[in-house]
């Protein structure tokens, strides 16, 4: 049984040899095509109109289908130029940072459970950054490291 699974991932190792893969577009295709298509099937609950379900349906398809497509082209140099133009068009409308708050604060957290039981974080007020404190009771004044505010912390436990 161990053997089989082995040889399915090894020939999809192999089939994928050479594609594009998943990248930040493809991404976006995906999750837009399945937002698409749940939309769509509120829709029917509440208004079954055959026309606009029909059209939500064809143009949730299709975007699925074109991400599909992208991850498993062999073109990888077309693949990245559309990429690289989809990532300066979201510079260009200011959300080049989709999901990076996110990510920030699943590491802070990660960080927190890491050293709960030698060390104690603090923001500092002014630059908002995590800072990772030794925990040793009492006040102490520290300098933030990264924009040098001055700043007096105490610690409880």
């Amino acid at each position: 049984m161990q053997n089989k699974w082995r040889d399915i991932a090894l020939k999809m190792t192999q089939f994928l040899y050479g594609r594009n893969g998943f990248d930040k577009l493809s991404g976006f295709l995906l999750i837009t095509g399945m937002i698409l298509n749940g939309i769509n099937s509120l829709i029917r609950v509440w208004r079954p109109s055959v026309t606009v379900t029909a059209i939500i349906s064809a143009v949730s398809f299709s975007l699925l289908a074109f991400a599909v497509f992208r991850i498993l082209s062999r073109n990888v140099e077309k693949r990245r130029m559309e990429d690289f133009k989809f990532r300066n068009l979201l510079k260009l409308l200011g959300i080049s940072k989709i999901g990076s708050e996110k990510s920030v604060a699943i590491k802070n957290l990660n960080l927190r459970i890491r050293y709960s039981r030698t060390h104690r974080f603090r923001k500092c007020p002014k630059c908002k950054r995590l800072l990772r404190l030794k925990k040793k009771r009492g006040k102490r004044e520290i300098d933030c490291p990264h924009c040098g505010e001055k700043m007096k912390v105490r610690i409880w436990i």
